[in-house]
Formats: C-alpha cells, structure tokens, sequence
C-alpha cells in the first residue's frame, strides 16, 4: 500500500477494512481469519483507523435499545419504533445493493477489482483474461472441466487436453469445441463471442451452435439469434481501449463508469437510447467519461463516489 497522510486512510485501507468486516460476520468465521485480520490490523496505523471508522460508522446505524417510556406515549413509542425500524432496514438494503457486486466478487475463486485487468494460467494450461470487476469459478479437476462466470468479462484461451470444457452463465451452459472465446454478463444481457472454433450454447430447450466470428446475446428468458462480429473491435479491452460503433449511450456510459466502481444514473430515459461510435481509452476512464459527456452535451455528477449521475 502507498502511504497517505496520517489522519486518512487509504482507499486500499477502507477497501480492505470492508472486506474484513464481511468476513468477521459470517458463521464460518474461524479463529485462524480472525488471527490474520489482527496481523492486518497491526501492519499499518491506516488499517486499524479505517476499520474503527467503519465499525463506529455501524455503530450509528444500528437504533439504540428501547427505553421504558410512561404508557401515555405508547402510541407514540410504537409509531417512532417502527419509522426507525424501517428506516434501518432502508439503509441496509441500500447497502446490501451497492455492495453486493463487490461481496460476490470477492467469494469468487478469481476475481478482480475495478479498473483491473488480469491474466491467470489455470491448471490444465489454458489461460483466462478477466477483464474490470470480473469474477469466476473454477472446477478442473473431473472429466468435464467446470468454469463459472459469476460477474464481468472473460476471455479464455482453452488448452484441449481430451476432456469437455463447460461454461456457466446464469442459467445457460456453455459447451466449448474451440480454442478462444469471450463471455460477458450485463445487466441488460448475457453475451458470448467465438474468436476460434466452435461454441454451444444451451438453456432450457433452446441452443445456438456459434463458429469464429460470431456472437449471440442471451437473457434468462431467450437467445437471440447469431450474428457475426469484428473481431479486432470485441478483442480491444484487453489493450485497454472500448471500441463501439452505434452503441446505446447507457451502456458506453455503464462501461466506462463501471472502469471506475461507479453507476450510471441516466436523468433524461430518453437519452440513454442515443447511439454512439468510438474508441475510448479504458485506463483513462475519468478523462473518456469528460470526452463523451462534452461530445453528447451532458453534465456528469459524482454522488459518494458510487454512483455517476448524467443529465
């Protein structure tokens, strides 16, 4: 970690801090985690300062103990109970919203954080890309080898060593007969591409057999039907680059934000549907994000660093 002036933890530290205290909570807690969380606390003063912050800042959000109260204000007592009460469960659930990405990633088996990107050689030798905020699951030890895409975006690279090689996506599966494939998860919708060989997708009584240069997207509901794909465009974030041609706004904007841990909060519904064209640098997401809010004439508002406000 880099060191920051004494009264401010770092952004590694609340991050670290964050997932400690998720871990601490969970029933299969053991005293070995708790010993290394003690170690991590006594490696730096930022450590343990950003987690008192973030167990005071619990602390405040947990309504104190009921007090006896005369029974004329009953009603009152009662009707104040349950607006707090409420309230509380309000904030959890806003929590649990904007940080529920971040605790799934982080009980994958390989993950990444925002406006990472890295490469991973696996067991059988194949190689898996994950792109930003991307996590996977990995099972290669049977006859068919099991992969899981839990969040983001993958490029896998297969080695074939004589055994099936299945994706997980939701609810489909992904039967792999090539070398080289990419897979994404949005929120609109599932994608797969096939770079090299063959592919198959399958959910409930619908599939798609896809070949080099094509793609289908999917949801829980349907696959849609294959079409064919410019290889050198779908392949540019692993160079750090976004390339998009005739895209919606809202989804160029949730990428680029996305880079940066944020939310697209889009004010005008109607504008999210403009299509855009271009090539925006992945590892510079603040100054593409200025670009295309100057191009498209919107203002952009950070709110607590979680979400990116565009109107």
């Amino acid at each position: 970690m880099n060191p920051m002036p004494a009264q401010q933890p770092t952004p590694d530290a609340d991050r670290e801090a964050l997932e400690w205290f998720s871990m601490l909570r969970q029933p299969g807690c053991d005293e070995l985690q708790r010993q290394a969380f003690a170690t991590w606390q006594q490696q730096d003063p930022a450590n343990a300062r950003a987690y008192a912050e973030l167990e005071a800042y619990w602390q405040q959000l947990t309504p104190p103990p009921a007090r006896p109260r005369p029974r004329q204000l009953q009603t009152r007592r009662s009707y104040l109970g349950k607006t707090l009460a409420a309230l509380f469960l309000l904030i959890l659930a806003a929590l649990a919203y904007l940080y529920w990405p971040l605790m799934q990633r982080l009980a994958s088996e390989l993950h990444t954080a925002s406006g990472e990107r890295r490469s991973v050689r696996l067991a059988d030798g194949s190689t898996m890309h994950l792109d930003s905020a991307s996590a996977m699951n990995a099972d290669l030890r049977g006859r068919t080898r099991q992969l899981q895409l839990v969040q983001g975006q993958v490029s896998l690279e297969v080695v074939l060593d004589g055994r099936a090689l299945e994706v997980q996506v939701g609810q489909a599966r992904i039967q792999v007969y090539g070398t080289r494939l990419m897979i994404a998860r949005s929120g609109q919708h599932d994608e797969l591409v096939v770079l090299n060989g063959k592919a198959m997708i399958i959910q409930g009584g619908d599939q798609r057999l896809l070949s080099a240069g094509e793609r289908v997207t999917f949801t829980e509901q349907r696959i849609d039907p294959v079409q064919k794909i410019d290889v050198q465009r779908v392949e540019a974030w692993r160079s750090g680059h976004l390339q998009v041609k005739d895209q919606p706004l809202a989804s160029v904007l949730g990428r680029l934000a996305g880079y940066q841990g944020q939310r697209v909060w889009l004010m005008d519904e109607q504008t999210a549907y403009r299509r855009v064209s271009g090539d925006f640098n992945l590892d510079r997401a603040q100054a593409s994000l200025d670009q295309l809010a100057a191009e498209q004439q919107l203002q952009l508002y950070s709110l607590f660093g979680q979400w990116l406000i565009a109107r």
